[in-house]
Parts: structure tokens; sequence; C-alpha cells
């Protein structure tokens, strides 16, 4: 039999290791920042990654699973509004949506018809515009963290609007709005291979008269199989929208990752999409 442990062991137990983890965390955060020279090479290994990165995967097939959230009726909670699964193709360096359900129901809408909040371009673009050395962009070191076991430098960084060409879209009361805005956020980096495995961005200088105050996103990395190769390509996204009182909540799985291939036929059955990722009832701090 196994030694049995009071209610006081397994407390102090239980603090120890409490203590444990907090002081990992700290030293983490207080570590010293990298030399100059290690952020040069941190920035430039993952700069020829970024850059290169839309190149080097194949052309596949994908299925997406996007459920929508609005502002629940209760404070603090969101309301789910509708699940999107969604065909993402792609093929010579372009991305294509098809959907295919909606509430697990056939749908035979563009996804670019659909009313609320939509995104698309999660394949580099924004990647691209971070690390390409421009005068409108600024980066920076901002802190050690990590994504799992990894341990991750994380830089801060700010595309004006002149080179982020992030087009901003709403509708409202069938008026559409358009701007085009800046972008700044995080990007972790993993120092000795240069691959990003996590990207945050803030829709930035957004106009004062613009309907929309508040667009940012974050965007997570894994490796996945696509026939004999493993490639880092999209996991999970998370993308927020606030227009006033209106707000959105967008939370996007990456699933099933195929070789693309013109004449197979991908299909996709009514029903659940599964559970994984489900976003809780409670916002975020």
């Amino acid at each position: 039999m196994g030694a049995r442990h009071s209610g006081s062991e397994r407390a102090a137990a239980v603090a120890v290791a409490a203590v444990f983890f907090i002081g990992c965390a700290a030293a983490q955060s207080t570590a010293p920042a990298p030399t100059a020279e290690d952020r040069a090479r941190i920035l430039q290994s993952a700069r020829a990654y970024a850059l290169d990165y839309s190149q080097t995967l194949p052309d596949f097939i994908c299925t997406e699973v996007v459920r929508r959230y609005r502002d629940g009726i209760d404070p603090g909670t969101w309301d789910l509004t509708d699940t999107l699964t969604v065909r993402l193709s792609y093929s010579g360096h372009r991305e294509d949506y098809k959907l295919v359900l909606v509430n697990n129901k056939p749908s035979n809408r563009s996804y670019e018809s659909l009313g609320g909040s939509i995104s698309e371009g999660e394949f580099g673009s924004l990647l691209r515009q971070v690390f390409e050395t421009q005068a409108s962009t600024t980066i920076h070191f901002a802190r050690w963290d990590s994504i799992g076991d990894r341990r991750m430098a994380v830089f801060g960084y700010r595309v004006t609007a002149d080179h982020a060409r992030y087009a901003v879209n709403f509708v409202l009361n069938d008026q559409r709005y358009s701007t085009v805005a800046g972008r700044r956020g995080l990007v972790f980096v993993e120092p000795s291979s240069g691959q990003v495995l996590r990207i945050t961005s803030a829709a930035d200088g957004l106009p004062a008269d613009f309907p929309v105050q508040k667009l940012t996103s974050t965007l997570d990395y894994a490796s996945t199989a696509i026939g004999d190769r493993t490639f880092l390509l999209p996991r999970t996204a998370d993308v927020e929208m606030q227009a006033g009182a209106y707000q959105t909540r967008n939370s996007i799985e990456f699933l099933t990752y195929h070789k693309f291939d013109a004449d197979v036929d991908v299909s996709f059955d009514a029903g659940s999409p599964g559970d994984a990722g489900k976003l809780p009832a409670t916002k975020k701090k």
C-alpha cells in the first residue's frame, strides 16, 4: 500500500510546489535582457525565418472551425452566436476560404458574404510585415517568456498604416465602413532557431470617428505533419473586436491538415466539429 499523508503534510507539499513555480516564473521575468549582440542574432534568425515562411509551406487543405461569440447578457460572459466550418486551401502561396457548414448544417453561402466578424490571412502575411526592413516598422526586445517548456524571446513591434496596409471593415445597419490601420503587438521567438510560435496584433491608429475602437488577435503555431514532413502551422487564433457597446470574439481552430491535391475532394460531414478549444463563458482579463 502507498504511504498516507496527513492534511497538513499535503498542504505543506502544495505550498512548496506553489513557491517553486512562483519562483520559476519570477526568475523567468527578471532574467537579464539579451546583449545587443544576442538581440541582433535572434532578430536576424527570426527575420530569415519569417521572410521565408510562406515560401517553405507546402500546398495543403485544412479545416478551420470558427466559433463566433458576442458580449453576453450576463456581465463578463460571451454568448455563442454561431459555429462556422470552413475548408481552407493553401495553394501557390494563396489562401482560399470555402464555407461548408454553419452550425453543423451545409451552407451554400460564400465565406466573405457572412455578416459579423470573419478573419483571413493567417499564413505568413503578418510575419512578413513585422520583419521586413522598413523605416515604418519598429521592433524591440520586451521580455523573456515561455510557451510550454520552450523559452521564448518576446519582441514588441509597431508597423505604421502605410506599410501594414491593414484593412479594417465593419458593417452596421447595412452600411459598410472601411479604413486602413497600422499594427502593434508582440512576437514570441525561439532564440536558437528563430521560429515564431506566437504573434499578437492590435489595430493601431484607428480614426476617432471610425465605429471600431478595438481589434486584437493572438495566433499560435504548432508543429503539424503534412505527408511525411512536419511544418510549423497555425493551430489556434483568437480575435476580439469592440465597436461602442458591441463586442465580438472569434475562437478559431485549424484542424486536419492534408496535402493539397486538386483532384481529391475532401468531404465534410454535418455534425459537431468537436469541443476542443471551446471558449469558456468568462472573458479573459
